[in-house]
C-alpha cells in the first residue's frame, strides 16, 4: 500500500484511469449518437414515404376516376366529346393530364389535346386491354426524356362485350417525381415509382430522371408483415449507392413507391461531430 501511493506509481495509475474514463466516455457517447442518427434517418425515410405515397395515390385516383367515367359514358351510349367533358369540369386539367380515346384498331378518335401518335395499336397499354379489363400503366424505354408521357389505360367494350378500344390518360413522367426536394433528400437520394413487374416507371436522383430500369421487386418492396419495420442501410441495385430505402406497395394499383436517403450524405454531419469529439478528448 505504501509503494502504491508513491508518486511514481500513483500518478501514472491516475493518469491511465483518467484516460480510460475520457476515451471510454467519448466512444460511448459517439456510439449513442451513431445509433440515434441511424434511427433519425430511418424515421425520416418513412415520413417522406408517407407523404409521397399520399401524393401519388391522390393522382392515381384522379386518373382512375377519369378512365372509369369515360368508360362508363362510352359503354352506356352517352357518348360525349372529351372537349365537352373538359369544359364541364369533369376531366382533370389538360395542362397535366391528356385524355384520349382509341378505337378498336388503335386509331386516336378523340383527345383533349392533339396527339403526337395517331395510332397506338403497337403500344403495350393498348395491346394489353385487348385481352383484359384492368387499370394498366405503360412502360417507358430506358433513358426516356423527363417530358416523356406515362400512359394509363382502360378497356372500352361494345354493347355485346367485345373489345371496342381504350381510353388513355397521358401524364408527363416528371410529374410523379416533381416533389423531390434536395434539401430533404440530398443530391443522392431517390424518389420513384416501380411497377409490380419490377420495372421503374420513373425514378429521380438529384436533378436527373430515369425510366425503364428493372429491379428485383421482391427484394426491394417488403411484404405486408415488414411494412412498419425501420429501414436499414442497403446498396441500391440500380446505381450502387448505399441508402436508407423505404418502399411500399400501393393498395389497388400495380405500383409501389420508393424513397431513399443516401447513407454517405447522412453521415457527413456525424463525421464532423466525431472529429470534434476526438479533438476535445485528445486535448483533455
Amino acid at each position: 500500500m505504501t509503494r502504491a501511493i508513491e508518486p511514481r506509481i500513483l500518478f501514472p495509475l491516475l493518469a491511465v484511469s483518467l484516460l480510460a474514463v475520457i476515451w471510454g466516455s467519448t466512444f460511448g457517447i459517439l456510439r449513442v449518437k451513431h445509433i440515434a442518427a441511424e434511427h433519425a434517418a430511418s424515421v425520416s425515410s418513412r415520413e417522406i414515404l408517407d407523404t409521397y405515397e399520399a401524393q401519388v395515390v391522390r393522382a392515381l385516383r384522379e386518373i382512375n376516376q377519369t378512365l372509369n367515367l369515360v368508360k362508363y359514358l362510352h359503354e352506356h351510349g352517352a357518348g360525349s366529346q372529351l372537349s365537352e367533358l373538359r369544359d364541364k369540369g369533369l376531366l382533370p386539367p389538360d395542362l397535366l393530364f391528356v385524355v384520349s380515346i382509341a378505337d378498336r384498331d388503335g386509331t386516336i378518335v378523340d383527345s383533349t389535346r392533339p396527339a403526337a401518335d395517331q395510332n397506338v395499336a403497337a403500344q403495350d397499354f393498348f395491346r394489353t386491354q385487348r385481352d383484359s379489363d384492368t387499370f394498366f400503366i405503360g412502360q417507358l424505354r430506358r433513358a426516356a426524356p423527363a417530358d416523356a408521357k406515362l400512359q394509363f389505360s382502360r378497356r372500352l367494350n361494345a354493347v355485346d362485350g367485345a373489345f371496342d378500344g381504350t381510353v388513355i390518360v397521358a401524364v408527363e413522367v416528371a410529374y410523379f417525381v416533381s416533389g423531390y426536394d434536395p434539401s430533404t433528400l440530398g443530391e443522392h437520394g431517390v424518389l420513384g415509382l416501380v411497377g409490380t413487374d419490377g420495372v421503374f416507371r420513373v425514378r429521380r436522383t438529384g436533378d436527373v430522371t430515369f425510366s425503364g430500369d428493372a429491379i428485383d421487386y421482391a427484394s426491394v418492396v417488403p411484404g405486408p408483415a415488414a411494412v412498419e419495420t425501420d429501414p436499414t442501410v442497403s446498396t441500391s441495385s440500380w446505381d450502387g449507392v448505399r441508402r436508407y430505402t423505404s418502399a411500399r406497395e400501393l393498395y389497388g394499383f400495380p405500383l409501389a413507391v420508393i424513397v431513399g436517403l443516401s447513407a454517405d450524405e447522412r453521415s457527413t454531419a456525424a463525421q464532423s461531430d466525431r472529429r470534434a469529439s476526438f479533438w476535445w478528448a485528445a486535448l483533455v
